[in-house]
């Protein structure tokens, strides 16, 4: 509902990745067929956490402003909202934990280098061929949405 979307960590990269992406390559080695080994895991897609919720925004047709809160100030607000969570014996979640905030300093991306899906044969779907079924219930009309515009379209 509100006009803007106030982000801790605006700038930090993400690599998001597809859960039956994940789960085929865990059958992979499960039944034996992929070597042994850390595997890092992430898509085809790489962009910040801002880029990541515009991207959002179009696909469920909504428009806001997004502010950048700073690390700092973010910290501060975590330690009030964890206080409140143990105060209120957990009946108040908190909102952004410091756990959050530390984790959104560093990128979440697949390291150089980095066993990933191409070692086990599995080529990983991207973004913007799974959103738009993830994210149109989000949409204001849901999956009506698109015959509404469309019929804007109508002469009468």
């Amino acid at each position: 509902m509100s006009p803007v979307i106030p982000l801790v960590g605006a700038n930090t990269m993400f690599q998001p990745v597809y859960v039956d992406d994940v789960a085929a390559a865990a059958e992979k080695g499960v039944l034996g067929m992929a070597e042994a080994g850390i595997y890092e895991l992430g898509g085809p897609d790489v962009e910040s956490f801002r880029d990541l919720i515009a991207r959002m925004l179009k696909h469920v047709q909504r428009r806001r402003g997004v502010i950048n809160i700073p690390f700092g100030i973010a910290r501060i607000n975590a330690f009030f909202f964890d206080m409140i969570q143990k105060v209120s014996g957990g009946l108040v979640p908190a909102l952004l934990s410091r756990d959050q905030v530390r984790s959104l300093r560093a990128d979440t991306v697949v390291h150089e280098g980095a066993k990933g899906f191409a070692d086990l044969g599995v080529q990983p779907i991207a973004m913007d061929a799974i959103l738009p079924d993830y994210l149109w219930r989000f949409r204001t009309g849901g999956e009506y949405a698109a015959i509404t515009a469309s019929a804007k379209n109508l002469k009468s």
